[in-house]
């Protein structure tokens, strides 16, 4: 897919962001919930919104901080682009970046806004009485949302500057976590997912310390095995919800290079379903990527195999082929 501008805007004349013209209620009313992974979300004409509105339950962003300003200027236009180190920016590659796609305005303003649409204070108590938060999903409010960030730029420098964002949503229990000092999960309405270059060694001393930590890590589905340590599944388990790793890197080279071809064999089948049962097993869901864009055919018939050997989400980015197929 061909990473070009998308409009953020309802209008292009109007300031006023295209989320604000939405609700849960108007993106989510009426649609199923669909176990799909919007992959590079940000390339689609409305970020989040259009998954939303496809009843995508898992949506990915890569994000990027740069330590210091700098500009891009292009000849072409005439124009200079400021890309500011009080920013976090949301693209797939450094050149396609742009000022006004930062992770609020794409991502967290948004998200924000619509968990704040669906967990109304009342002055008076209402009837029922709910013990967690609602999440994005009108039908389906216990269903929450799988948020994925790719951490493009250095780990440990990024998921520093990333933890302040995500204080508004701390503050209103709006994130899933992990209670490292009684060792058990707490649901919230949004499973935040760091992937890519994750600092494995700060997620560690987060669950050594005590805290509670509000974000997990995309876990080596590719590591998944007989032979995987007691120690190492103890930290997958609590350091993760989901794992991923691409179709070759589960299949392996050989296996792959005939996958790619046509239909997922008997020896495909087998060898992914090992990986999936064993995820199952430590209750940590699964996605693989990478997988096959064309033929049609031969994506269609992956992505339903897949899904009947018990992977959990569907990688796509074609949101309305997965949507329609099942």
């Amino acid at each position: 897919m061909i990473n070009v501008f998308r409009p953020l805007f309802a209008d292009p004349t109007s300031s006023i962001p295209a989320y604000r013209f939405e609700t849960s209620e108007s993106l989510t009313r009426d649609v199923h919930i669909k176990a799909i992974h919007s992959h590079n979300d940000y390339w689609r004409k409305r970020p989040l919104l259009d998954a939303l509105l496809w009843g995508v339950v898992s949506v990915e962003g890569d994000i990027w901080h740069f330590n210091e300003t700098y500009t891009v200027s292009d000849t072409v236009t005439e124009t200079t682009q400021e890309f500011k180190n009080s920013e976090i920016y949301v693209g797939h590659n450094q050149v396609y970046l742009a000022p006004q796609n930062t992770l609020n305005l794409l991502y967290l303003d948004p998200l924000y806004y619509f968990l704040e649409g669906a967990n109304k204070e009342f002055s008076v108590p209402i009837l029922e009485k709910f013990d967690s938060k609602f999440s994005v999903f009108y039908d389906a409010p216990e269903v929450p949302l799988f948020f994925w960030l790719d951490l493009k730029t250095e780990g440990h420098e990024l998921y520093d500057k990333l933890k302040p964002y995500l204080d508004r949503f701390i503050k209103k229990n709006y994130l899933a976590r992990y209670d490292s000092a009684n060792n058990k999960h707490l649901d919230g309405p949004i499973v935040l997912t760091l992937t890519g270059d994750v600092p494995w060694d700060m997620i560690d001393q987060e669950l050594q310390s005590g805290q509670t930590r509000y974000v997990y890590a995309d876990c080596p589905l590719q590591n998944f095995s007989d032979d995987t340590s007691d120690e190492d599944w103890k930290r997958y388990e609590r350091s993760c919800k989901l794992a991923s790793a691409s179709l070759q890197q589960l299949l392996g080279e050989d296996l792959y290079k005939l996958a790619v071809r046509g239909d997922l064999k008997e020896a495909h089948q087998n060898k992914l379903k090992l990986y999936f049962d064993k995820a199952h097993e430590h209750n940590i869901k699964t996605r693989i990527w990478g997988g096959v864009d064309w033929p049609i055919y031969v994506r269609d018939s992956h992505w339903k195999t897949l899904w009947s050997l018990g992977c959990d989400l569907i990688n796509a980015d074609d949101l309305k082929a997965a949507a329609t197929l099942f």
